[in-house]
């Protein structure tokens, strides 16, 4: 077992972070930098009521997620998962595809405040050129999604098509080893 690294992506309901938008979704992986191998570790849809989006997000949730907000229904209390993730992150290196955007407008707030339990290295997605994120840059889990399809093409990774936190996390993670020139 090498230097292992845990990519966490969430889909949330916006992109201007907290306290304005919500995390919805989060996916985190497991990724061995010195093996390429990249293991799911954990996937939660956090419980809420669709009456509680706004028209704005829920249009944002649902473009990037590609599900209704009604899914949300059948999610974990946030509290529940919180919990979770700052158990399995206590002492870890952590990334996302873009700090900036998955951690530093959403992870490091309250309730989530988990920058006390980590050490959070640069993101994931340096050394992805620009011009593969697509149309759409600022929405992080968008541009991944293109960048993943252009640097992948026949799917080898055999992710699919899917748009949940855990499929842009492995993703994300795939793009990483790639940018490393491990796969």
């Amino acid at each position: 077992m090498g230097e292992e690294v845990f990519v966490v992506q969430v889909v949330s309901d916006g992109d201007y972070g907290f306290p304005l938008d919500r995390v919805c979704e989060i996916g985190i992986c497991k990724v061995d930098l010195d093996t390429a191998i990249v293991d799911s570790v954990y996937s939660a849809r956090v419980l809420l009521e669709p009456g509680s989006f706004t028209k704005k997000q829920r249009a944002y949730f649902e473009k990037t997620s590609g599900e209704p907000v009604e899914v949300l229904l059948n999610g974990t209390p946030l509290n529940d998962i919180v919990t979770d993730v700052k158990e399995l992150l206590e002492g870890k290196t952590v990334t996302s595809f873009d700090v900036s955007f998955t951690i530093k407008k959403f992870l490091i707030n309250e309730p989530w405040d988990i920058s006390k339990e980590m050490t959070i290295m640069a993101s994931g997605g340096r050394g992805i050129p620009p011009s593969a994120l697509g149309d759409d840059p600022k929405n992080e889990n968008l541009a991944i999604t293109h960048a993943y399809d252009l640097l992948f093409p026949d799917d080898s990774m055999g992710i699919g098509n899917g748009r949940s936190a855990l499929d842009i996390a492995l993703k994300s993670s795939f793009l990483m080893l790639k940018a490393r020139g491990r796969c």
